[in-house]
C-alpha cells in the first residue's frame, strides 16, 4: 500500500510572481506559509515561503484539497487542488497520461459547496506548477480623519450651543437699539402692568418690528394718534 501511494504521489509548485499590488513578494515576511488541506480525516501539507516565492509541496496522497495562503499583509484567493490517478481523473485524457498521477487546480469558493468548482486554472501530470497573485491588501487600522470645521459646526449639540449664545447676546443689543417711540411704549406697557392683553400686545409690536428696514438705517413711521 505505501509503494502504491508513493507511486501514485504529485508534486505542486506554487510561485507568487511579482505583480502590481505587490512588486517584491520577497517582501513578504517570513511567517507567510501555505496550507493544503484534504478530506475530513485526511492528510494535511504546510509550506513555508521560499527564497524563489515559491511553495513547494512534494509527494501529496490522492485527494482533493483546498490551498490556502496566509500571509499577513495580503489576501490570497483559495484553490482547490485535485490529485487522482489518471483512470479517475476526468481532466485529462487517459490515452495522454497512460497511468500516470494527474494534479489538477481549480478556483474555488468559500461557503459554497465543495463540488461548485469554478474555472480550471491548469493541470499536468506528477508535477503541477501555478502562479498566484494577492486579491488586496489588509488593513488591520482604521485611519483617524482630521479635523474639519464644517464638521464640527454640524455637531448638533454646537448648533444648539450657538444658537443659545446668538439669542442671549442679540436679543439685549435688539432690544437697546430699538426705535425709541416703540420702547417708549413698551416702557410705558411694562409700567402700566402685566396683563394679559398689554403683554400680547408688546408681543404684537416686537413681532411688526422691521429689522431689515432698521439695519439700513430707515426710520420706523410714526404711531398713529390715539
Amino acid at each position: 500500500i505505501g509503494f502504491a501511494a508513493l507511486a501514485n504521489a504529485a508534486r505542486l509548485v506554487v510561485v507568487v510572481p511579482p505583480s502590481q499590488l505587490l512588486p517584491e513578494p520577497s517582501s513578504l515576511p517570513s511567517s507567510t506559509h501555505a496550507v493544503l488541506l484534504g478530506s475530513p480525516g485526511g492528510a494535511r501539507y504546510d509550506s513555508l515561503l521560499r527564497r524563489d516565492n515559491t511553495f513547494v509541496f512534494p509527494e501529496l496522497a490522492l485527494d482533493s484539497y483546498l490551498f490556502t495562503i496566509y500571509a499577513r499583509d495580503y489576501n490570497f484567493a483559495p484553490l482547490r487542488v485535485d490529485v487522482a490517478t489518471n483512470a479517475s481523473s476526468t481532466a485529462l485524457s487517459s490515452e495522454k497520461y497512460e497511468s500516470s498521477t494527474v494534479i489538477t487546480a481549480w478556483q474555488t469558493f468559500r461557503g459554497n459547496q465543495w463540488s461548485n468548482k469554478g474555472p480550471e486554472l491548469d493541470s499536468a501530470r506528477d508535477t503541477l506548477i501555478i502562479r498566484v497573485q494577492p486579491l488586496s491588501g489588509k488593513d488591520y487600522y482604521q485611519q483617524r480623519a482630521g479635523f474639519s470645521i464644517l464638521s464640527f459646526l454640524k455637531n448638533p449639540m454646537i448648533l444648539m450651543g450657538l444658537f443659545s449664545v446668538v439669542m442671549i447676546v442679540g436679543i439685549p443689543y435688539v432690544m437697546d437699539n430699538l426705535d425709541p417711540e416703540m420702547k417708549a411704549e413698551l416702557e410705558e406697557m411694562q409700567k402700566s402692568g402685566s396683563s394679559a392683553s398689554s403683554a400680547q400686545a408688546a408681543a404684537e409690536s416686537f413681532q411688526n418690528f422691521d429689522l431689515a428696514g432698521w439695519m439700513a438705517g430707515k426710520s420706523a413711521p410714526a404711531a398713529p394718534a390715539k
